[in-house]
């Protein structure tokens, strides 16, 4: 009971989205869904995105949210809000959140595709937007499917999207052990994230890093940081998920 308590969240995310995967995947044939997937960005730290849905109608990109209450918010507010009965919780505007996630694919994939963002909340919210939004879709998850097949005009050639569907496979992940490793490396990414945020705040005095210095290198076979390390014929470049990854390039 403790356990279940303890960690509630997690356990009710992860049931939530085992249930939208389960709905994704009754798309049908002309739709490749993808799950969880962690895009390298240019500034060497990764993007989380929750559900990615290719297709020649375009490209989908799905931020989930398993909430509960009434939300409230606008598409140009920082934070939204969820209340439930007398208690209020902020949470980052998922409009926005996901506006980083496309910016990453864009960066990965290329910026000519055409992408289209959703916001699904769980059934048991209840959404209480005045305003429609121009960015985003923001329906609850019953609706997934019903607004992902409303496009019907074709966006993206049979080449482009196998060219679509190559790239996103190398980002899929099937080992364990190598998944938690890298969702680890993404949760630190974020703190160090928010660390230098902080110290850039309180010191103003903190010089920027040259563009060279803030481009950290990725494993192009795992997503983690390589690292500068010395061997018995002097350095080389090696993964910092060694020993499950064990990616090393000279040079």
């Amino acid at each position: 009971m403790l356990y279940l308590k303890a960690n509630y969240s997690i356990i009710k995310g992860a049931v939530g989205e085992r249930a939208v995967n389960n709905e994704l995947e009754k798309l049908g044939p002309i739709f490749t869904v993808y799950h969880d997937l962690y895009v390298p960005s240019v500034n060497g730290r990764t993007s989380q995105i929750d559900h990615v849905v290719t297709s020649p109608t375009g490209i989908f990109v799905i931020e989930t949210k398993h909430y509960e209450g009434w939300i409230f918010g606008k598409e140009n507010q920082r934070n939204w809000t969820q209340v439930i009965y007398k208690r209020k919780e902020k949470f980052l505007n998922p409009i926005w959140q996901n506006y980083g996630h496309i910016q990453a694919l864009k960066d990965y994939l290329g910026e000519h595709h055409t992408f289209q963002s959703i916001i699904a909340f769980s059934s048991r919210s209840t959404l209480k937007f005045e305003d429609d939004f121009s960015s985003a879709r923001v329906i609850q998850i019953p609706q997934l499917n019903k607004v992902i097949k409303e496009s019907l005009n074709r966006q993206i050639s049979e080449v482009e999207l196998r060219g679509i569907n190559k790239a996103l496979e190398k980002l899929v992940i099937q080992d364990p052990k190598q998944k938690k490793m890298i969702h680890k490396q993404h949760v630190q990414s974020i703190k160090d994230k928010q660390k230098e945020k902080k110290t850039a705040a309180t010191n103003p005095t903190v010089k920027k890093q040259t563009l060279n210095q803030a481009i950290a290198e990725l494993c192009p076979k795992c997503g983690g940081q390589l690292t500068i390390k010395k061997g018995k014929y002097g350095s080389f470049y090696g993964c910092s998920g060694f020993p499950v990854c064990r990616y090393t390039r000279t040079g």
